[in-house]
Order: C-alpha cells, then sequence, then structure tokens
C-alpha cells in the first residue's frame, strides 16, 4: 500500500507561497530547469483552492503537456502529482477535461494555452502559467481582466526562451512593486554543480 505523499517545499521554493500568502496577485517565476516549479505549483494551486471557493486554472503549452507533466506526472520517488491531494478532499474527478472539484466546490483544471480559446468566459480566480516563454500569450490576455475584478492571483513560471512575450513580462516585473520576481540559477538552489 502506497502512503500518501506530504509536499514539503524546498527552502528556496517557500519565497513563492510566502509572496502569495502575503497578498502578492502577480508573481513570476524565472526557475532553472528541474528546480521543481511544477510539483511546487501544483501544490500552491490546490492549497489556494482549498482556502478560497472558485475556479483555478494550471495552463501548460499543450494540453498534451498539461497531461504528461501534471496529470500524469510522477516525481523522482514515484509519487504521482495528484496523489498529493489527499482523497478525502477530492469531490469529482474529470479524466476527460483533466478537471478535480475539490469538496469545497472549488475546482482546479488543467489547460493547455494550444486551446485556450475554450476558456473565453469562465471566471478564474487563481491561475498559474508553468513555462510561459512556450505558451501562446493570449491565454493570459484572456483571463487578465478577469482575475484583476477577482481580485484574483497569478503566477508565471518559465525557463526562459528568447526575447519574446514572457522575457517582456519579466522585464516589466522586475521593475514592479506590485510584482514578486524571482530568478533562481543552479547557484542559487543547489541542486546541480557547474560540472
Amino acid at each position: 500500500m502506497h502512503n500518501q505523499p506530504i509536499f514539503r517545499p524546498r527552502q528556496y521554493q517557500l519565497k513563492v507561497f510566502d509572496a502569495i500568502d502575503r497578498g502578492y496577485l502577480r508573481v513570476y517565476c524565472l526557475w532553472h530547469r528541474r528546480s521543481g516549479k511544477d510539483l511546487s505549483l501544483w501544490n500552491l494551486i490546490v492549497k489556494k483552492a482549498l482556502e478560497r471557493k472558485g475556479l483555478y486554472y494550471y495552463f501548460l503549452p499543450t494540453f498534451t503537456q498539461a497531461k504528461r507533466i501534471i496529470w500524469e506526472g510522477i516525481t523522482n520517488e514515484g509519487d504521482r502529482f495528484l496523489d498529493f491531494i489527499p482523497k478525502e478532499v477530492i469531490k469529482n474527478k474529470n479524466e476527460t477535461e483533466m478537471k478535480l472539484e475539490l469538496i469545497n466546490g472549488s475546482i482546479v483544471q488543467l489547460i493547455g494555452t494550444d486551446y485556450y480559446d475554450r476558456i473565453r468566459g469562465t471566471n478564474p480566480i487563481g491561475c498559474v502559467f508553468s513555462e510561459f516563454a512556450f505558451q501562446n500569450p493570449m491565454a493570459w490576455e484572456v483571463v487578465k481582466p478577469i482575475v484583476k475584478l477577482n481580485k484574483g492571483w497569478v503566477v508565471f513560471n518559465t525557463t526562459p526562451n528568447g526575447k519574446n512575450h514572457a522575457f517582456e513580462l519579466y522585464e516589466m516585473a522586475k521593475n514592479s512593486p506590485y510584482w514578486f520576481c524571482e530568478v533562481l540559477t543552479v547557484m542559487d538552489t543547489g541542486l546541480l554543480t557547474q560540472q
């Protein structure tokens, strides 16, 4: 029998959790590959969905990536990403739409920005844009006015991909007092050596 895995953020990931808990509504994480972006932010979105009833989206560049990285994702220790959510807080699980309804009425859904138009007219209060540099930026344009009206929050994470929409957002975020913005290299996290 497999025990319920418990998510414990790595020391360097705590700043993002703290920033959201302190009231930052916009967060930008420029973290290196293998820094645990998706596992930590998946657990963050579920935490926030349990705290405030509402609709939450976790965006990845494609629907297929969302399925492989989160819905079917497994950690190095063999724990499935979905198993970090205690079964007793899940009311419904829709495999086709990769959507969870929690016992407090919140909905957490995985979305590929290759089909971002499917979210038009919805009402999210929390969003994670994972690997934003590789996403269709129109998804953010669709939800931006909605989360602003809802006093909702948004976290962007990415690894760099040239001077595109993610780079422009980073340039704005790093100079804004309204954004929590963080750059983490392998030297900062200590996960990998220079070799």
